[in-house]
């Protein structure tokens, strides 16, 4: 005698065959996360420049949607000074204090992770998100960037 206890069981491994079998998916497409694993370097007189290999490309399609720009970084900054980050969308000029937190990292005694998070607006259409970096401080002050991943996410499911 089937029962409603075994239809249910039956019901559960049906669906659960199905969703191991499906394709994986993944949770932020690769031209939306980057990472880059070298040392860079710059100064104040550097001004706002793009971190190196943190551009980033989303697809909106047909919307407009809300961007989310993770940032982190292992950086060392120069006593004295702080590095701001700014973001540029489409090559356009880029904003600092606009979509989010501008203080990236300020003077510590050794190198140090930081993250820092920004909402974007952005219309429908591809479109490029480049965070930038630039030293605050008195003249020849220096700050340093190594292991350093950005990720922009748009849509989640």
């Amino acid at each position: 005698m089937v029962t409603n206890t075994m239809r249910l069981a039956a019901a559960i491994a049906g669906v659960g065959f199905l969703l191991s079998t499906a394709g994986m998916a993944q949770a932020v497409p690769a031209s939306q996360a980057r990472c880059a694993l070298d040392a860079q370097s710059i100064t104040t007189s550097s001004g706002l420049v793009p971190i190196p290999g943190l551009a980033l490309i989303v697809n909106n399609g047909r919307a407009a949607r809300t961007a989310i720009v993770q940032l982190s970084a292992d950086m060392g900054v120069d006593a004295g000074a702080e590095v701001r980050v700014a973001y540029s969308v489409d090559g356009g000029s880029p904003r600092e204090g606009v979509f989010g937190p501008a203080n990236l990292a300020n003077h510590q005694e050794f190198f140090e992770a930081r993250s820092v998070i920004a909402v974007i607006p952005l219309p429908a259409g591809t479109h490029t998100v480049t965070p930038f970096w630039r030293v605050s401080g008195p003249p020849g002050k220096n700050a340093f960037i190594d292991n350093r991943c950005a990720t922009l996410e748009v849509n989640t499911r």
